[in-house]
């Protein structure tokens, strides 16, 4: 088991981040949503099927080619870009939910900044245990 940790904790956080936004973000309040701009709809499915096919390449780079580290540093990557926008928001008026949603925080925390928090320590995490390992 110890000797697959850091396998185990990139694959948790890849199948998080390739998955979940889909499923949280395949709704009524982000993609199917009839009040957005349709271009504003391209792109979000843009974003969800890169992040996705880019999960898949990096469970496929870990557990067929033994390249961890590489699929490491993919959600590195894309969990950077969530942060960039996270930290960002005020430049462009983003929001981290639908104002017209009741979306109850998690220890003082927005739920996508609470998870993706745990996501990127596992990613990072693993990543360092993987490239400790190699050496």
């Amino acid at each position: 088991m110890k000797k697959n940790l850091p396998k185990i904790l990139i694959t948790l956080a890849t199948v998080f981040y390739g998955m979940m936004p889909v499923i949280a973000d395949l709704s009524h309040s982000h993609l199917l949503n009839p009040s957005w701009m349709p271009h504003a709809k391209f792109h979000l499915a843009w974003l969800l099927s890169t992040n996705s096919l880019l999960a898949l390449f990096s469970l496929y780079l870990m557990w067929v080619e033994d390249r961890a580290v590489y699929a490491g540093f993919i959600g590195i990557i894309v969990m950077g870009g969530f942060w960039i926008a996270a930290f960002t928001r005020n430049l462009y008026g983003g929001l981290f939910s639908d104002p017209n949603l009741d979306v109850s925080n998690i220890l003082g925390l927005h739920p996508n900044v609470f998870a993706f928090i745990f996501v990127s320590i596992f990613l990072v995490v693993g990543t360092y245990l993987q490239t400790k390992k190699l050496k």
